[in-house]
């Protein structure tokens, strides 16, 4: 008999890791929810070896997309502070891209690369108007 309340606790604990682990951590919330419509422009910046071309981006508030180039290495483009829930570019120095629409309200947004140690050469501003 205590092997079935063995075998159906081992099932039970196989659930419940199982549940845990297809969770992202953050809740519904975290994942990045792209808006609709089309982007009234698109900025292009280049991630390369410890470095973003450029630095200092401009754009209108409103629905807005930005592309990364990789030129070297593997990077990310993420903003500062939790101003964009969610929002990440990936690229690696295979001439990968990515691109993500994103609607932002006035004001100067940090972006930078994620990747330990990448930050202190990887960081720049986003101002919108």
């Amino acid at each position: 008999m205590r092997r079935p309340r063995v075998l159906l606790a081992g099932l039970a604990a196989l659930v419940v890791v199982a549940a845990a682990c297809s969770d992202d951590g953050g809740g519904s919330d975290s994942a990045y929810k792209e808006p609709t419509g089309a982007a009234q422009e698109t900025l292009t910046v280049e991630a390369g070896n410890l470095y973003f071309k450029p630095t200092e981006l401009e754009l209108p508030a409103g629905v807005n997309a930005i592309k990364l180039d990789g030129k070297g290495g593997t990077h990310d483009l993420v903003f500062d502070d939790d101003k964009v829930p969610g929002f990440q570019l990936d690229v690696n120095g295979d001439g990968t891209s990515e691109e993500l629409k994103l609607d932002l309200k006035p004001g100067k947004y940090t972006y930078y690369c994620s990747i330990p140690g990448h930050r202190a050469s990887m960081e720049g501003t986003l101002t919108v108007k």
